[in-house]
């Protein structure tokens, strides 16, 4: 059995049903049946009763005594992570989503780098189910993600909220204000900002349409909205950017797009220690106290 199995089972017991446990975890429902069904094959009994008509789902007397086992093992994993902590004035690890670490806190670590030579950085490109349970082993400080992770380990602090902007290439057929309906969906270059976005994305394109061109690699924005006729949503701090390319103008969006919402995650145990202090201290300074939320909660 694995960690994250273990974490799996523990939001099903906190949701007591899978659509809440998967929505918490930002994974599918599939994927989180998975992990529980490999988590009952590795035992040979199960943990969980389904009955139909059932609205919650309960424990079974095996499942309880998993249960409280996995308590104990939480907080002996707990105990483990602190010792990687009590030397944590000595470094910082910062984790963050790939177009986070690639547009936005570039400035942020030079900065921290220049100010605090004396302290080790270690950066880490890492999604917000990973970065969790590196911060929960001790591995990781700090991460950016947009997903509110927060449960009895994990505090996520409200970071920035990114309104959105549309960025196609100079000779794309657009005004400076585009209307949906005059948007060619073939010419998309699409990025998956986050759960949210892709709900909205499917609401209104359609849940069976698949882009042309879909990125995962921040950098490589630039090479393809800048082909003919292409266009991308991006968020605003991105796209002041990417525009430094001459080949890539800005336009505004006749239509409304949720914000991409960034939150900082962090151990409950250790979101106030010096050296995380000091980083949000350097944020402030790079991004502006009006700029952020509550950072220094």
């Amino acid at each position: 059995m694995t960690h994250t199995e273990i974490e799996a089972f523990f939001a099903i017991c906190r949701h007591k049903s899978i659509s809440g446990a998967a929505a918490d975890l930002y994974i599918t429902q599939s994927s989180l049946s998975t992990r529980l069904k490999t988590l009952e094959d590795t035992l040979g009994c199960p943990l969980l009763i389904r009955g139909k008509g059932k609205r919650d789902i309960t424990l079974t007397a095996q499942g309880q005594a998993f249960y409280d086992l996995a308590l104990q093992y939480r907080d002996i994993l707990q105990k483990m992570s602190s010792v990687g902590r009590s030397v944590l004035s000595e470094k910082l690890r910062v984790s963050a989503i790939n177009s986070v670490g690639n547009y936005l806190l570039p400035p942020v670590l030079d900065r921290f780098v220049e100010k605090h030579p004396h302290i080790p950085l270690t950066v880490q490109d890492m999604e917000a189910e990973n970065a969790c349970i590196s911060i929960i082993r001790g591995q990781t400080d700090m991460a950016f993600s947009t997903a509110k992770v927060q449960n009895d380990q994990i505090v996520a602090t409200p970071f920035l909220n990114d309104p959105f902007t549309l960025i196609c290439s100079h000779d794309a057929p657009y005004s400076d204000n585009v209307a949906l309906e005059q948007l060619s969906i073939s010419d998309e270059v699409y990025i998956k900002w986050s759960a949210d976005y892709e709900f909205w994305h499917q609401s209104v394109f359609g849940s069976h349409y698949i882009p042309q061109i879909s990125l995962e690699l921040m950098g490589q924005i630039e090479l393809f909205v800048s082909k003919s006729g292409k266009w991308a949503l991006v968020p605003r701090s991105i796209a002041a950017q990417v525009c430094r390319d001459e080949r890539i103008r800005q336009c505004e969006p006749a239509f409304v797009v949720p914000d991409r919402s960034i939150y900082i995650l962090r151990h409950r145990d250790n979101a106030e220690s010096d050296v995380i202090r000091l980083f949000m201290e350097t944020i402030a300074e790079v991004f502006g106290e009006s700029d952020v939320q509550g950072l220094m909660l």
